[in-house]
């Protein structure tokens, strides 16, 4: 079930990258309510993984809600920022997820990073 929920994260995480200006908010409140959801359905899990994970996620919601009408500058720097931050919550996903079901979020982990760098012009690289 977690996995599923992961999955959903990665998923809004995508869209946020692929998304344009017109579509921005939209993505937004899909990464608002992924994050809401697994922070509902996870809250019994409080392992350190867990709990990073989680305040990771914060971060990023906060992140992306300052996108929405930024100035060019502002907005890449923001884009800068929420790279660091999924790329962090990526480690937390494989911290939390057994070896065994790692290889079901894989792909979506590299469709993210992909975005990512589609987006960003080329800086995060996939580590591990």
């Amino acid at each position: 079930m977690m996995e599923k929920i992961l999955h959903d994260v990665l998923n809004a995480g995508i869209a946020l990258f692929r998304a344009g200006e017109d579509t921005l908010n939209n993505a937004v409140k899909e990464v608002q309510r992924t994050f809401d959801e697994l922070k509902a359905k996870g809250a019994a899990d409080t392992s350190d993984a867990a709990v990073k994970l989680r305040k990771t996620l914060d971060d990023i919601v906060s992140q992306a809600n300052d996108l929405g009408g930024k100035a060019d500058a502002s907005y890449r720097q923001n884009l800068a920022e929420l790279e660091k931050l999924y790329a962090n919550a990526v480690e937390q996903i494989k911290k939390l997820v057994p070896e065994d079901r790692l290889n079901e979020l894989r792909d979506k982990i590299e469709e993210l990073m992909t975005a990512i760098r589609e987006k960003t012009g080329g800086g995060a690289s996939t580590a591990g």
